[in-house]
């Protein structure tokens, strides 16, 4: 699947479905079809006003932003009204100044940067021909304006053009019969209240800033009986289309999105093209009539409207009744998911092609994959691996558009699903409802194959994880502060293990090895605890441990818990070397539970992620499983030439590629490796020196005794000592 050389115009939106935003990207579909350019639209589902932890994962659909396919991109600025998600947005798009953006609409206190170029219709001219309408049609001359808030400047935008068409048909304009409201309902209803009590003069008719004002008001006349057309007039603005709901219909005012959002594509495929625009002139709308003033409505679009309506309501039906929620929790595979998803592919209205974009680790609770597995549900092609970012890999065939929507639950990032459409109409509210389905279906798949899941839901005790016998993190935290005081910063450490990195065993059968691994884990944390019980399984696959010892070596102890746990057969039979992370901190008295647990929580990502960023080597997985060798059995690997290697690369090529994996040579991991079962050995038996030094593959025990001095910086004899229990 290659993409064609064309550009690719990035659109940054939200909540794809909503009428503005609907009508702005059918002119971008239209005008970049005409020009062969496609279209990838980053967009959230639910976009609140006010910032929600259960919603915040949404947005990580714009960190793709700085992806290198995008040539241009095109940002619906009035979309974002959350200050957070402004700001987030912003600081992406500052790391991509050397791409061209335009932005449609009205510029936003603090939603801008230097570079942004804003096109917009005309408030000001829009409100200059719906007055016109009113005074050259119907004959007005006592007019009422009712606008937004008073220190937004698309309110006085609005004012401007009915003061200008006003004074341009010789009527005086007079600042009291202008009204700020708030562009929602209580606006409305206030100022019809405020008529019909005699507070304020009836004018004949009323010119609102938005049509959800012009609806409230339209309502409150009706209940109170003040007949509309006959006794007031009024207007409204944007054509929301819910006209439908409220009597009687609304003459109202639709802005020229769609013209708007085809000279955005056209503008910058000239400035990719270094040429030379005209000045751009905001595009004309039309006033499209109701029974609120006296032209009446035209029968086709009246009709449109219902069909329109209609369409909604059986999707809608389709939607309650359907059963895709209910099949896909009792899902147990991916592939399951997959089928369940493809028999309701009537809620994708106009879909050629979708894909579910999974993280590689999407079933772990802390996703840090930087690649994604892609589904097709349409084509059912074969899955592909790619990275996050490499999104012109999607585009095929003819230019399209292409919606790319987040896939997640609550905290938890899964992904991305990608859409590919050649209408409008494809971006509906039923496909978001898909999408929020498909979430919680992943979310419930992960559970069912989630170990932590399973025994929190199986688990009686507040304090012990049943399943290793260890504390839970809240016994964890009980015992650590009960034993604080008594901690010296000289021999105690608190030590975090985390296990089963990378794992993929969740959505599959082979998730029973897992149990056995964290199981060996768990040993393998006792067995370094030396007969201490301040030990706990404090996470799903995360394990922590307070030690004392005749050392203040933090470092010496990570390496002792790795020694321990890749000797622990249960767990070296299912996972690798890169499979754990250790840290471990020194532990005073003043210690504070919360505080220690944090920063070794920290570091233990820091970790992760240099291992994840290993991952992607060329060559990995071969290193790798070299790598395991030198480390399991360090014995059979005493010589190091490369011809003894169970590989097939020359011995420069391989130092170069396991070097570029690893950060190390051959030489240098087999040596470590002996060292590691050498330091194993030391800390779990009570084997001489030459004992230790013959198991480890040693055949001159001086030159195992050197070796170790100068690896460690200890003797043997030191060593064990400084790894033994502290009175």
């Amino acid at each position: 699947m290659g993409k064609s050389n064309r550009h690719v115009f990035g659109v940054i939106a939200s909540r794809l479905s909503d009428m503005e935003q609907s009508d702005l990207l059918t002119g971008m579909l239209r005008q970049a079809q005409e020009m062969n350019i496609d279209l990838l639209i980053l967009s959230s589902i639910y976009n609140p006003n006010e910032p929600s932890t259960q919603l915040e994962r949404e947005n990580d659909i714009y960190d793709l932003i700085c992806s290198d396919a995008f040539d241009g991109f095109i940002l619906i600025s009035e979309a974002f009204i959350n200050p957070q998600l402004q700001k987030r947005i912003l600081c992406l798009l500052s790391k991509m100044k050397q791409v061209p953006l335009i932005a449609l609409g009205t510029p936003l206190p603090g939603f801008t940067l230097k570079h942004f170029q804003f096109l917009n219709t005309s408030d000001a001219m829009d409100f200059e021909q719906i007055t016109d309408h009113l005074i050259e049609k119907h004959g007005f001359t006592d007019i009422d304006m009712l606008t937004g808030y008073e220190q937004i400047e698309a309110s006085h935008l609005r004012v401007a053009g009915y003061r200008a068409s006003l004074e341009r048909h010789g009527i005086p304009y007079c600042p009291e019969k202008v009204h700020f409201g708030d562009f929602w309902l209580r606006s409305g209803e206030e100022l019809a209240m405020d008529y019909i009590d005699g507070k304020k003069p009836f004018p004949q008719a009323v010119v609102c800033g938005n049509d959800h004002m012009a609806y409230s008001m339209l309502d409150t006349f009706t209940k109170h009986g003040i007949s509309v057309p006959e006794r007031i007039t009024v207007t409204g603005y944007e054509y929301i289309r819910e006209r439908m709901y409220h009597y009687p219909l609304l003459t109202t005012y639709q802005r020229n999105r769609a013209e708007l959002g085809a000279e955005a594509v056209r503008l910058m495929q000239q400035r990719l093209d270094g040429e030379t625009s005209e000045p751009f002139m905001p595009p004309s709308g039309r006033l499209i009539p109701g029974h609120s003033c006296a032209c009446g409505p035209d029968p086709m679009q009246l009709l449109a409207e219902q069909e329109h309506i209609s369409m909604e309501r059986t999707y809608d039906f389709l939607s309650l009744f359907g059963q895709l929620e209910f099949e896909l929790t009792e899902c147990r595979t991916i592939q399951d998911m997959l089928q369940v998803c493809r028999e309701y592919r009537y809620m994708l209205q106009n879909a050629e092609e979708v894909y579910l974009c999974l993280y590689e680790d999407w079933y772990s609770d802390r996703s840090i994959s930087e690649n994604v597995t892609c589904y097709s549900l349409i084509s059912e092609a074969r899955p592909f691996t790619m990275h996050k970012h490499d999104l012109s890999r999607l585009c095929s065939g003819p230019a399209a558009a292409y919606s790319i929507c987040p896939l997640f639950f609550l905290q938890h990032s899964l992904g991305y699903a990608v859409m590919k459409f050649h209408t409008a109409r494809a971006c509906t509210n039923q496909y978001r409802r898909w999408l929020k389905a498909v979430g919680n279906g992943l979310e419930f798949l992960r559970m069912k194959n989630d170990i932590q899941y399973l025994t929190q839901c199986c688990n009686l005790s507040e304090t012990v994880d049943i399943m290793t016998d260890m504390y839970n993190k809240r016994g964890f935290h009980s015992a650590f502060d009960a034993a604080a005081g008594t901690f010296d910063a000289r021999n105690t450490h608190l030590v975090v293990l985390r296990v089963c990195l990378f794992d993929e065993s969740y959505a599959t059968e082979s998730s029973g090895q897992k149990i056995q691994a964290i199981l060996a884990a768990s040993d393998a944390v006792k067995c370094f605890c030396a007969g201490s019980r301040l030990y706990g399984r404090i996470g799903e696959n995360t394990f922590a441990c307070v030690v004392r010892c005749h050392t203040s070596d933090s470092k010496l102890l990570e390496d002792l818990l790795g020694a321990i746990l890749i000797r622990t057969p249960g767990y070296t039979v299912r996972y690798a070397l890169d499979s754990f992370v250790c840290t471990a901190l020194p532990c005073s008295a003043s210690s504070s539970f919360p505080s220690q647990m944090a920063a070794a929580l920290q570091r233990l990502e820091q970790h992760t992620k240099a291992v994840a960023a290993r991952r992607i080597c060329a060559h990995y997985s071969e290193m790798l499983a070299l790598r395991n060798q030198f480390y399991l059995t360090p014995e059979a690997f005493f010589e190091t030439a490369s011809a003894e290697m169970p590989c097939s690369y020359s011995s420069g090529h391989l130092r170069t590629i396991y070097k570029k994996c690893f950060g190390t040579n051959p030489h240098r991991d087999c040596i470590d490796g002996r060292l590691l079962l050498a330091k194993y050995l030391l800390f779990t038996t009570n084997d001489t020196i030459q004992q230790i030094a013959q198991a480890c593959g040693y055949r001159d025990n001086k030159y195992f005794l050197r070796q170790f001095r100068i690896n460690t910086e200890m003797t043997p004899a030191e060593y064990r000592k400084a790894c033994s229990p502290a009175g």
